[in-house]
């Protein structure tokens, strides 16, 4: 039997999905989010090296004009099906003053925490994993019920526990959780805002280390922060790296109410960050995104049914 290895590096994309971050999108994946992922994935051509883990969390905003507020993949290590991901993406209402970026920030922290590849590298620490944030608007200001993963004491971590709590947070209490469970956080937005730059600021694992210098030719107006840690990012927007044409047309944002879209129906678990009644923990399926049915009670009649879907 081919015992299948367990991957050493994870990366987790939290996007925006409303109509704020619409316009910007194309500019962000194709110079930013993109290049970062190619780096990212490019070490898998080394010889005996293992392909990296990627998932998709969007997150929109609360209220009745969203049909959803947190949805997100499952782990794939198939970089043309993730960026084909990134191309899927819709964006529609909401968001020109706060989004749901709490949410979304929590969810990517509880899917990089309750992944098998970080079970079996726990003992030794070797795994690495690493989120970016793409915003465009204001997160909420005043705390929401979200999970958020224990900081483990080393007789859980032996036995690899995955423990969680439900808790009332804002962004940046959940950005401290990334430091304290040793995953980088890096922010880019079309939009110099003051409350993402805290939202990097409180996520980083060293609060003395300098930010890393990107190449802001193209969009100096941008917002992008990069971890210290997380060297494939810096090194994809340090300097120009070939062949980064992208291959995937980018979806405009759409404003209309989106539309159903045939999927899979099997092996669907709802995010985390719905309601905290009834919820079951984080799991890794095979699927595309996902209606987050606990929010259903918060969506007009007409919106049921109707998801934002990322597809192959």
């Amino acid at each position: 039997m081919v015992e299948v290895m367990a991957s050493e590096r994870q990366l987790v994309v939290a996007v925006e999905g409303t109509a704020a971050l619409g316009p910007y999108w194309p500019a962000i994946a194709a110079e930013y989010v993109e290049k970062i992922v190619r780096s990212f994935c490019a070490a898998e051509q080394k010889l005996g090296a293992v392909s990296p883990e990627l998932a998709l969390v969007v997150f929109h905003t609360h209220g009745p004009y969203s049909a959803f507020v947190v949805q997100r993949s499952g782990w794939t290590k198939d970089m043309d099906a993730f960026l084909s991901w990134l191309s899927g993406i819709l964006f529609s209402g909401g968001g020109f003053s706060e989004s749901a970026i709490c949410e979304g920030l929590s969810e990517a922290l509880m899917i990089l925490q309750g992944s098998p590849s970080n079970s079996q590298n726990n003992q030794n620490n070797e795994i690495q994993k690493h989120c970016i944030l793409v915003a465009a608007s204001n997160p909420y200001p005043l705390p929401t019920p979200v999970y958020r993963p224990y900081v483990q004491s080393g007789d859980q971590k032996k036995n690899n526990e995955a423990t969680k709590e439900s808790c009332l947070a804002d962004a940046e209490t959940v950005a401290v959780a990334f430091a304290q469970c040793s995953v980088s956080l890096s922010v880019v937005s079309p939009k110099q805002l003051p409350t993402l730059k805290a939202i990097y600021n409180a996520g980083k694992r060293n609060p003395q280390a300098s930010d890393p210098s990107v190449d802001h030719s193209k969009n100096p107006h941008f917002l992008v922060l990069l971890s210290e840690s997380f060297m494939e990012a810096r090194t994809a927007l340090s300097h120009s790296l070939p062949n980064l044409v992208p291959n995937h047309t980018i979806t405009k944002m759409d404003t209309a109410p989106a539309a159903n879209v045939p999927g899979p129906t099997s092996n669907v678990n709802s995010s985390v960050n719905g309601s905290l009644m009834g919820r079951q923990p984080t799991a890794n399926v095979k699927v595309i995104f996902h209606p987050c049915g606990s929010c259903d009670a918060h969506v007009p009649s007409e919106f049921h049914g109707s998801y934002i879907l990322v597809f192959l």
